[in-house]
């Protein structure tokens, strides 16, 4: 059966139908293939943009946090000053300037300019103290004040002072508008107050950038009052430091990114008048969307930073490739072209389909080289982590070839970490379509890399296929690295590779939050290693970094899973242990325990470079929680722990007691005041006489006295110890000793042999100018050397035996004499007394005192006078109080004798007049 024809209308219908169909097919496949490449390349140069964004905000972070950093240090700078001025009831030029000096502030605070101390001077004294000024040697000090005012804020001190500075010693700051409210803020707050730009007085015709200045006040009470009033009413002043924001960002070029365009702005807006620093490099692109802004609070003003990349930024960070988008965009239009030429001719599109089929063969081959030319590992696989295709040029990157890799899951060829890792990213794409940033580990070839994972789900599969995702692993080894070393150099010593100051601090506030709740008791161990200096001073600081290293290495095998070691700078160092135990009396046993052992394992011998070293060390204990004790609390308290077990002869262990704390504020009081008496001269020699055993006077001890006008008389024992441990006893034992060459030359002129001895320390003794010092003397004040005793204590021949039997050579050979004081209760060795040239012994008056009713005290004094005897020594008994002392002494053949039984220490000058007056 045939079916009739279609009328004419209906066949040119059908023949358009059929024309326009395939017309439509081409314009709609190339919007298609546009679509996709649109998809893909507008999501990798999202994800390229994203990684250039946060390189950015971190690297504007650390740029916020650096700045931050170094003004905070110069805020410690002032407060360390402030500290100096609250201890000190006034502070002189050289002394202010040594104690500058040694804060090393080029080399450690680059950037600061200056250092000044400023006084809050009534109107009324000005003229008085302009005039105390010049004549400590302020030669240009004035004070120029303007317009009648009750106060002026004059600059007393500055540092360094040279140069410009000089200009401003006696200016009063309170002149400059912007200084004067720094100023009032201060003095009001009583806490750390930033001026804004300012032309300092030092900069006048020099046409120097304007500076800023940081003022902190100084109260009589030395803390802040807790009202205004009661804080306007004590201010005494104020300690400033003065730096340029070009000098402060030139101090930190190390630790900023020079890829980083910066500006500073004083204030919450980047107004042009309000700008304190700008880099002179232009921005590389002003339309980049790359803009970053921080701000930081400091001294009562607000900075805004303003950042944004210069050109070697984006050269280091380039934005996504726009092959794949060029190549795909071209695709789609061939695709049309070709769907066009089959739809406008079958012969034709014959032809063109067989030259069309090669071509996407080319094409196909080079995207295929292109794709094998990718660095990163490329997979396909489905949900179950299988893996169907895999494409990277680094094999070297893949943990078997990649023919062996078809077919197999994530969780047979990778470790479980990796596995995990990977599977989760599986699951979040076949979720969300799309997850980046999966990290994972591998070990390839025994070294350690790290990978970043991106998961893409592969669209186009229907029905029942499963799905299928294409997955990114990128090597991301070397940024982990960097990342790596960047935490260690911000938390670990770079020598040891010890948790540093920062890490510790970080550690002990979490151990103390958490046994705080708990109730368990930790402790801190302060260590500290007694003759390293010696050492490192003798053999060099390469010697005394290998032996720090040991240190480090002996205390990390003592740690346990609960402890942490840790270096704060220098020979000092820190342990940290957590949950020692549930009460207080175990936890002192067992930190007992700990310190013991950290004692005898760091007494052992150091070998470096073939030779053997000793080191002990003095250990600082202090238990928590107790109390309100806050992180700086403890290492304050163990610290203080350990200079009481330095204190009590080294290589030992303290706890740390309250009163520890309340010896260290008074001996600091003392210090001041010792410093002060002997600027005031309150300090006196007396002397005591020295007998025979007729009674008749033969010589003398001088004594140093000090009658305090508050604390009263100050036992010697007690500002004797203060001033060896401040280095006041230098200038002490100076001064004493001539007083005794004076004293000596007078009792010479009339022909008296009287002979005097002057105690002198270890840490005098050991000067390296001490033998010209004493020749000096001599030679100035002619007294006779001859009659000049020496007194040293045992603990002089412990340490530096060939030195000190040199330099005592030295001395003998002027005709100074030696005694040993105290004997018997020091270092007690015999070998001494036969090597070195002495002259005297003094028998120590705590055996003296026991005599003659104690047998032990008894015995031990006979054996002194006879050793002396045998040595040809002289021998002086120290305390002599009794009758029946002073008798078994002559009777066992003390010839001479020094006590209250015979005379107590009196002024020097009567003592000397009633002799000098016996001689007429």
């Amino acid at each position: 059966m045939h079916l009739p024809p279609l009328p004419s209308r209906e066949r040119a219908q059908g023949s358009v139908l059929r024309w326009h169909l395939p017309m439509l097919f081409a314009p709609l496949l190339v919007l298609v293939m546009l679509g996709l490449v649109y998809l893909y390349s507008h999501a990798r140069e999202t994800q390229e943009a994203e990684k250039q964004r946060h390189a950015f905000e971190m690297a504007a972070d650390r740029i916020a946090y650096n700045l931050k950093d170094r003004m905070d240090a110069y805020e410690l700078v002032l407060r360390g000053v402030k500290g100096y001025f609250d201890g000190s009831e006034s502070i002189e030029r050289d002394e202010f300037r040594a104690y500058i000096d040694a804060l090393q502030l080029e080399e450690k605070r680059p950037g600061l300019q200056g250092v000044s101390l400023l006084l809050w001077v009534k109107s009324t004294d000005v003229p008085l103290h302009a005039e105390a000024m010049r004549k400590k040697g302020f030669a240009a000090y004035s004070i120029w004040p303007q317009g009648p005012r009750a106060h002026y804020a004059a600059i007393t001190h500055i540092e360094p002072f040279a140069g410009d500075n000089l200009k401003a010693l006696g200016f009063d700051a309170a002149t400059v508008p912007g200084s004067r409210a720094a100023l009032e803020l201060a003095r009001d707050s009583g806490q750390l107050a930033l001026t804004g730009k300012l032309d300092l007085v030092q900069n006048e015709g020099r046409g120097r950038a304007p500076a800023l200045v940081m003022y902190l006040p100084l109260y009589g009470k030395q803390e802040p009052p807790d009202s205004l009033q009661g804080r306007r009413d004590s201010l005494v002043g104020w300690v400033a430091a003065q730096f340029r924001m070009r000098s402060v960002l030139q101090g930190l070029a190390r630790e900023l990114d020079t890829d980083i365009g910066l500006e500073i702005y004083d204030g919450d807006t980047a107004a042009p008048q309000a700008l304190l620093y700008s880099t002179a490099t232009a921005v590389s692109d002003a339309d980049s969307d790359l803009q970053a802004t921080r701000r930081i609070a400091l001294g009562g003003r607000h900075w805004t930073l303003r950042m944004h990349p210069l050109a070697g930024f984006e050269h280091y960070h380039p934005p996504a490739d726009a092959w794949f988008a060029t190549m795909g965009v071209g695709g789609s239009l061939v695709l049309g072209w070709l769907a066009w030429l089959l739809a406008t001719g079958r012969e034709r599109a014959l032809a063109l389909a067989r030259g069309m089929t090669q071509e996407l063969r080319s094409t196909r081959d080079d995207l295929e080289s292109t794709l094998s030319a990718v660095p990163d590992l490329l997979f396909e696989v489905d949900l179950q982590g299988v893996i169907h295709h895999v494409r990277s040029a680094r094999t070297d990157l893949l943990v078997a070839p990649p023919e062996a890799l078809l077919g197999k899951r994530f969780t047979e060829i990778l470790t479980p970490g990796a596995a995990a890792s990977c599977m989760a990213a599986l699951q979040q794409a076949h979720a969300h379509g799309l997850s980046r940033g999966q990290e994972y580990e591998l070990e390839l070839a025994g070294e350690s890399h790290w990978f970043e994972l991106s998961v893409a789900r592969k669209e186009g599969g229907t029905g029942s296929l499963a799905p299928r995702f294409i997955a990114l692993s990128r090597d991301i080894t070397e940024r982990k690295q960097a990342q790596a070393h960047t935490h260690r150099l911000a938390y670990y010593d770079a020598l040891t590779g010890l948790p540093n100051r920062r890490l510790l601090l970080d550690r002990t506030h979490a151990a103390l939050a958490a046994h705080q709740a708990s109730g368990e008791v930790g402790a801190l161990l302060f260590v500290d290693l007694d003759n390293f200096k010696q050492i490192n001073d003798a053999r060099g600081h390469s010697v005394g970094d290998v032996l720090l290293v040991q240190v480090a290495q002996r205390l990390q095998r003592l740690q346990g899973a609960d402890a942490t070691v840790a270096r704060l700078g220098g020979d000092e160092f820190v342990v940290l242990v957590s949950r020692l135990a549930p009460d207080l009396a175990a936890g002192t046993a067992a930190a007992q325990q700990m310190a013991e052992r950290v004692r005898a394992v760091l007494e052992a011998p150091h070998r470096v470079n073939g030779h053997v070293y000793d080191s002990s060390a003095s250990i600082g204990i202090t238990l928590f929680p107790r109390n309100c004790a806050g992180v700086e609390d403890l290492l304050r308290e163990a610290d203080t722990a350990m200079y009481r077990a330095k204190a009590h002869g080294r290589n030992r262990i303290a706890f740390y007691e309250p009163a520890m704390l309340l010896n260290a504020q008074e001996s600091l009081a003392l210090e001041q005041d010792l410093k002060s008496a002997m600027a005031r001269n309150e300090l006196v020699v007396h002397v005591q006489s020295q007998v025979d055993a007729s009674g008749r006077v033969v010589g003398g001890e001088l004594l140093l006295r000090w009658n305090h006008p508050q604390r009263g008389s100050v036992p010697p024992d007690r500002f004797i110890a203060v001033a060896e441990e401040s280095g006041l006893i230098l200038r002490l034992g100076d001064w004493v000793l001539l007083q005794a060459c004076e004293a000596l030359a007078q009792l010479h002129a009339v022909g008296s042999t009287l002979l005097l001895s002057v105690n002198v320390s270890t840490r005098q003794f050991r000067q390296d100018d001490f033998v010209e010092r004493v020749r000096g003397m001599i030679a100035r004040t002619g007294a006779p050397a001859s009659q000049l005793i020496l007194e040293v204590t045992e603990s002089l021949f412990i340490d530096n035996w060939q030195d000190t039997s040199a330099r005592m050579a030295e001395l003998v050979q002027l005709g100074i004499r030696f005694s040993i004081d105290d004997f018997g209760t020091g270092y007690s060795s015999l070998a001494y007394l036969k090597k070195l040239p002495l002259f005297e012994l003094k028998i120590d008056k705590g055996f003296v005192q026991d005599t003659p009713d104690d047998p032990n005290g008894t015995a031990i004094v006979q054996s002194i006078l006879s050793v002396a005897r045998h040595l040809k020594l002289r021998v002086v008994a120290e305390g002599v109080e009794t009758r029946a002392q002073a008798d078994f002494l002559t009777a066992n053949g003390c010839e001479f004798l020094q006590g209250y039984w015979f005379e107590r220490p009196g002024p020097l000058q009567p003592w000397l007049q009633r002799r000098l007056g016996a001689s007429d």
